[in-house]
């Protein structure tokens, strides 16, 4: 096939454009692509983890409906092995300390919180691992580490809930003092409408007003 002039001018200059760039330009092509490729491949390898993990959730929960403490163990192992980084296992955690410190396996409860706070996520999921770990840890009269947990950072919706269990720890500890302050602390976090107003208030009024 013939081309006049100016067709074959405009062909030299392609060609020389592309012996030039063509391979800067094909590899530009090539990394976009691998990189769409690879964003589509971690959406679905994300959304294949999600549903695996959902499915290990949702046996923990019927496990936690029979109090089978050991299969809910088991299963929040997996969760934590496989999944670590799922909202899911820190949630599993959290109920599975919950089973724990009611059947009196505190050492299981307190590491799964520690579990909870280590994993440096949600600020409100890390500030109820400390609230329950609090907890764990008055009823096994470590007190000061109690406390050591109901000084850490948290939101400031959780500080009437933090003042009052600092209260409790206070009172084991024998400072009376200490507790009243804190009890009428968390009273004055307290939202007015607050449940948990009434019984803090009579915590305060056993201690003296």
């Amino acid at each position: 096939m013939a081309y006049d002039l100016q067709e074959q001018e405009q062909i030299d200059t392609l060609k020389a454009f592309w012996s030039q760039w063509g391979k800067l330009i094909g590899g530009a092509v090539l990394a976009v692509s691998v990189g769409f490729l690879g964003f589509k491949g971690w959406q679905y390898y994300q959304r294949t983890q999600a549903e695996a993990a959902a499915v290990i959730y949702s046996q923990l929960e019927t496990q936690l409906q029979t109090g089978k403490l050991e299969q809910v163990k088991s299963a929040v192992a997996l969760l934590q092995r496989d999944y670590p980084s799922s909202a899911l296992s820190s949630n599993a955690a959290l109920l599975a300390a919950k089973l724990a410190f009611d059947r009196n396996d505190l050492g299981f409860a307190r590491a799964q919180l520690k579990w909870v706070i280590a994993q440096q996520g949600d600020e409100v999921v890390t500030a109820v691992a400390h609230l329950r770990l609090a907890t764990v840890l008055l009823d096994e009269k470590q007190y000061d580490a109690a406390l050591s947990e109901l000084s850490q950072p948290h939101p400031a919706t959780f500080d009437s809930p933090f003042l009052d269990l600092k209260g409790d720890v206070l009172v084991a500890r024998g400072d009376i003092s200490g507790a009243r302050e804190s009890y009428k602390a968390a009273l004055a976090k307290a939202a007015p409408d607050a449940p948990a107003r009434d019984f803090i208030q009579t915590k305060l009024d056993s201690v003296g007003n």
